[in-house]
């Protein structure tokens, strides 16, 4: 069938988590969460089993997964806090082609603390004209698909840009007090657990009037309106269950914390840590903290990811409420994981277990994709963006970077990555220092090059990363190997732009 007479999906709707571990979900396999909207469209799809992000920290992983570029290549490697606008993104290239772009929630490519502080603004800056001088980049032109990194429509809330937010609750509440709280994001009593762990507590805002109830029905609101007159892209990008963990008692309710699994193992083993997180505490920093306050995080997180799952199947309901279930295209990933405990650590930073730099992930088409599938290759968070242009008919730009897997999705062919390559860096705070991490089916390397560590794991025999191989003499080959690995996987970020032009 040619490209032009081919059935193509009419909308997209792209749901984002931040933080979320792959193992967390119900069609991951977790018995304990809640998460049936979630489940429905994996079940209607194809699920990813070996998707991985190329960053472990929100704004490269999030440029990556914009643009279809890996983080070096858009210049996110070391950590920066602003996409260059001169990227061409997935929205630009859609609202090229005459679709209505939207993003709610949490973009966070544009740097939050520099427009809370410098620039005075209690809500998220999306237009990077406002960065620009800053940052040391040219003036970008006046062109309305550059806005907003090619978003037409935005409802914006961040981690402490929350000022659009405030207005809608303010909408929805006379309780201003409340509203006070939230404001300053003081809506849950911080430290009520341990200090280690002060951001965590239950909020008291319920969950009709949660940040990712804001968010979804912002989304469900923006596609009744516009799903008659154009096709519709939708990034619906929640904020959660990145720490705060501060979910609404009604929820918290259903994850009784005796009833909590705790983590395989709740310290690090024998490997060697890096001197740089050492310097740092890591893990230190969690050393006290008891089996019955790791359960307590864990049951806040798991009540944070049902409230999301809520949020999702409201979002799905407009969808079909409009008639077009079958006619959208439903992605669904995060932008890194979550310790949660595990071998002792919380949050996030740059030790990549699985639990870190895996992603839960589908793509659901109910009209074009068979469901109830699952594909196992490796593939990267931003392969999504070529694949998505690939099922809608779009070409992608020549500088994408991403592996389009449309014909896994269509026709059960078997795409996927030889390896997949994550790369964190070290920062002038928190726990994070330069780890480069290269993946294949069964083995990976982590090596620590400020440090000079080296960390080589069979994951088929050691699926929990505890026995570090590359100082063993019998595994010599296998690190001489994965380290030739690491090499490729460097260069083949190179840049594909701009195109060769031959000299003669």
């Amino acid at each position: 069938m040619d490209r032009q007479s081919q059935v193509r999906p009419k909308h997209v709707v792209w749901f984002l988590c931040d933080q979320l571990r792959w193992d967390a979900l119900g069609f991951m396999g977790n018995p304990h969460v809640r998460t049936p909207a979630l489940d429905r469209l994996a079940a209607a799809g194809v699920a990813l089993d070996g998707l991985y992000v190329p960053f472990p920290t929100c704004m490269p992983s999030r440029g990556a997964l914009l643009t279809g570029r890996y983080p070096s290549a858009i210049r996110m490697d070391d950590g920066s806090s602003l996409l260059d606008p001169r990227e061409v993104t997935l929205p630009e290239t859609l609202q090229r082609e005459g679709w209505h772009t939207g993003m709610f929630g949490k973009l966070h490519v544009t740097p939050q603390q520099y427009t809370a502080t410098a620039l005075k603004s209690d809500r998220p800056i999306h237009d990077a004209r406002r960065f620009l001088a800053a940052s040391h980049l040219p003036p970008l032109p006046e062109d309305a698909c550059k806005d907003n990194y090619g978003f037409r429509e935005v409802v914006g809330v961040e981690d402490i840009l929350v000022g659009e937010y405030i207005d809608w609750l303010r909408e929805r509440t006379d309780d201003e007090e409340l509203v006070r709280r939230a404001a300053a994001r003081q809506h849950f009593r911080r430290g009520e657990i341990c200090p280690a762990l002060g951001d965590a507590g239950l909020s008291d805002l319920p969950a009709h009037l949660h940040p990712s109830w804001f968010i979804a029905e912002a989304a469900a609101a923006s596609f009744r309106q516009q799903h008659r007159e154009t096709s519709c892209f939708l990034q619906v990008s929640f904020v959660d269950p990145h720490h705060p963990w501060d979910p609404p008692r009604e929820i918290a309710e259903h994850y009784p914390i005796a009833d909590m699994p705790l983590p395989r193992y709740g310290d690090m083993g024998s490997l060697d840590l890096p001197e740089s997180l050492r310097k740092r505490n890591v893990p230190g920093q969690f050393a006290g903290i008891t089996p019955d306050q790791t359960r307590t995080i864990i049951a806040y997180y798991y009540a944070m990811i049902e409230l999301i799952d809520r949020a999702v199947a409201h979002v799905v309901a407009a969808v079909e409420e409009a008639g077009e279930w079958e006619n959208t295209l439903f992605v669904f990933c995060t932008d890194h994981g979550e310790h949660l405990g595990s071998y002792g650590l919380f949050r996030k930073g740059c030790l990549h277990y699985e639990h870190l730099i895996r992603s839960p992930g589908f793509v659901a088409w109910p009209g074009g994709i068979p469901g109830g599938r699952r594909h196992a290759r490796l593939l990267q968070t931003f392969d999504l963006v070529p694949t998505i242009l690939s099922l809608v008919g779009v070409p992608a730009h020549p500088g994408m970077q991403g592996l389009d897997f449309a014909a896994t999705l269509t026709d059960g062919a078997d795409v996927g990555r030889d390896y997949v390559y994550c790369q964190g860096n070290l920062t002038e705070w928190g726990p994070y220092t330069d780890c480069i991490t290269v993946r294949t089916e069964r083995h990976k390397l982590n090596v620590y090059p400020s440090d000079g560590v080296r960390h080589l794991f069979d994951l088929q025999a050691d699926p929990d990363e505890r026995t570090n191989l590359a100082d063993d003499p019998r595994h010599r080959r296998l690190l001489e190997d994965m380290l030739m690995l690491m090499v490729r996987a460097m260069y083949d970020q190179r840049d594909p732009l701009p195109t060769y032009l031959s000299q003669f």
